[in-house]
């Protein structure tokens, strides 16, 4: 594989795009400094369901992981009892908004959104 030399950042390997089947994952997000690319799948609502704060922490998602771990220990230190209601609570909520976390947290780290069904890198076909 050839290696590009650049000035301002040494020696990289060219960029190979990432696809994603749009029938699995419902939205795609591009890092547009590395051209990194990472999917949201359409059952991350499950995923959220099944296994809850893991699931996001697997994900690096950290935001979610540590409010609700916040508001379930001072929950637990005011009424115990009380913790597994909005520890479920927590958990609902987050599998019903699982695509909006997703999308807040790549956002918020400045990343770009790809339409799942038109990913063709313009650089591959030789547009740009």
């Amino acid at each position: 594989m050839p290696v590009n030399t650049d000035l301002s950042r040494g020696r990289r390997l060219p960029r190979r795009p990432q696809y994603f089947n749009p029938r699995q994952f419902a939205a795609i997000y591009e890092n547009p400094e590395t051209g990194w690319r990472e999917g949201v799948p359409h059952l991350a609502w499950l995923w959220l369901l099944l296994f809850g704060g893991f699931y996001l922490a697997a994900r690096m998602v950290w935001r979610p992981v540590i409010i609700m771990a916040v508001v379930i220990v001072v929950t637990m230190l005011v009424f115990w009892p009380l913790m597994i209601l909005v520890m479920l609570g927590f958990w609902i909520s987050a599998a019903i908004r699982a695509q909006t976390i997703f999308r807040e947290h790549y956002m918020r780290k400045g990343w770009d959104e790809i339409d799942p069904w038109e990913q063709d890198d313009q650089e591959v076909h030789g547009l740009l």
